[in-house]
């Protein structure tokens, strides 16, 4: 098992595409194609179902990729130690997202890691099903690392390192008669609808599933696909919203009421997959988070 192998395997198991993993491994897509057949010809079991339309991994190809990444990674290490630590840092990084994060300076913090690191590809993607979506992506191996809300730091198969926890309370226009309540129970929101985000996103679920354990059933009248919006759909008075102190809701006329009893708190985390230890590029990018993260308790 040679390492260009294992290098056409990584991009063929991660592009699912013979064409676009020859191009992201600079060679034509015949080697490439050879290659893996020559690979699953050592491990005598095929590594990708193939038709005319499609490449999918194989349960062979699944339990040999974080393997083979882990090999490349050794790899890189040795030569490393012999180049010098530090020095030429190169490969890919896949990152997910959450839509509008602001509790992170993304944009610094891949401008500072570019700058540090230009050897190294990094992609960034973000899910239509929020965090459910992007863990789902992690867990399969389309995403070396990415962004998520999560209500529990133990998740299944993934290694999650917080990077902050949001409080969430009650978000009504301010003309609203709760605003000048203080504090909002249960039975004040029987017939109000919601504001919220998808099913699969961190908020949705958390709200969900306090509304659940209460025994409540509520109405979301209006879907968003990114919290920084909520608040002024709120102030056009749509409805009222379950989220964390947002900084869009400076300017909005808009009032936060707490809860009684309050929300279940959620964490924003680094989730990465388990059985994979970070390569040293990865490692690099996730050492430059907390110098680019705003602890103002706000998303």
């Amino acid at each position: 098992m040679e390492q260009r192998q294992l290098e056409f395997f990584i991009a063929v198991a991660e592009e699912l595409n013979f064409t676009r993993a020859a191009k992201r491994t600079h060679a034509v897509q015949s080697t490439v194609s050879a290659s893996i057949r020559a690979l699953e010809r050592t491990l005598g079991s095929p590594l990708f179902d193939r038709s005319t339309t499609s490449v999918a991994l194989t349960d062979a190809g699944r339990a040999l990729l974080p393997e083979a990444k882990n090999a490349l990674e050794s790899l890189d290490a040795a030569r490393a130690a012999v180049e010098g630590a530090g020095q030429g840092l190169r490969g890919n990084i896949r990152l997910g997202t959450l839509a509008s994060l602001t509790a992170v300076d993304l944009p610094t913090l891949v401008g500072a890691f570019r700058k540090a690191h230009p050897g190294v590809r990094l992609h960034m993607t973000a899910a239509a099903e929020g965090s459910s979506g992007l863990l789902e992506k992690l867990r399969t191996h389309r995403l070396d690392a990415a962004f998520v809300g999560v209500e529990t730091t133990s998740v299944d198969g993934i290694d999650l390192t917080p990077i902050a926890t949001f409080q969430p309370r009650l978000l009504v226009p301010a003309d609203h008669p709760l605003a000048t309540a203080g504090r909002a129970d249960a039975g004040s929101l029987a017939g109000e609808p919601f504001i919220d985000l998808p099913a699969g996103y961190c908020n949705r679920i958390r709200s969900d599933n306090d509304f659940r354990r209460a025994g409540l059933s509520r109405t979301v009248a209006v879907e968003v696909v990114d919290l920084a919006t909520i608040p002024r759909y709120v102030e056009a008075g749509l409805g009222v919203a379950v989220v964390p102190p947002l900084r869009a809701e400076a300017g909005a006329r808009v009032t936060a009421v707490d809860l009684d009893p309050p929300a279940t708190p959620w964490t924003l985390a680094v989730a990465r997959p388990a059985a994979i230890p970070p390569s040293r590029a990865m490692q690099a990018f996730l050492d430059l988070i907390p110098a680019h993260t705003h602890h103002t308790g706000e998303y």
